[in-house]
């Protein structure tokens, strides 16, 4: 009797498109929001384990320095209700795969003394409406790159936080490419 075993390999590279950031009201020279390094984020899912296990903080990650003369907040969405696929649209998933952790850089504070930071512990799910990342704390969070600088750390398939709890190779995804924008929104507080 012969074993056989087959060993299914999916390619499916899931991307995030370019990030985009607003100030309300746009131009606000009062709030300023600079996006130093990680405008697109990619994650490709070549490997079973990536499948199981999702793809935590390999390097995906984004810069921003925020500068603010008054207290502020920074939220983020996706500008859409669902990932769809570049090769074919019928194909979907679900944005709550990605995730993001915020790991605070500045001398303000986030240990809601200066800054509340929603992220600190655990990744934010991604949704289609604003999700407040970080705001002021008992303090003022006002302050320019300096005081304000901020890594944010992106995650997809890893089931943390409030993330989808369902393994990625569970979900039944369409190998494909699937993109999207991520809009930070910074408004005063």
């Amino acid at each position: 009797m012969k074993t056989r075993q087959f060993i299914l390999v999916l390619l499916v590279t899931l991307s995030v498109g370019k990030l985009k950031s607003q100030d309300i009201p746009p131009p606000n020279p009062g709030l300023v929001i600079n996006i130093v390094s990680g405008y697109s984020i990619e994650f490709v899912f070549d490997e079973i384990d990536e499948y199981i296990y999702g793809i935590g903080n390999a390097g995906q990650s984004t810069f921003i320095r925020i500068g603010a003369i008054t207290d502020w907040k920074l939220q983020f969405k996706a500008d859409q209700v669902m990932f769809y696929g570049t090769s074919n649209p019928s194909n979907t998933m679900e944005l709550n795969n990605v995730g993001v952790v915020v790991v605070s850089l500045g001398t303000n504070l986030d240990d809601g003394t200066n800054i509340v930071n929603n992220a600190k512990t655990a990744p934010i799910a991604l949704e289609s409406n604003d999700i407040t990342l970080l705001t002021k704390g008992t303090l003022s969070n006002k302050g320019y790159g300096i005081e304000n600088t901020f890594t944010l750390n992106w995650e997809m398939g890893t089931m943390n936080g409030n993330m989808n709890s369902v393994r990625m190779l569970d979900q039944d995804l369409a190998a494909d490419t699937y993109t999207l924008n991520i809009i930070l929104t910074l408004s005063e507080y």
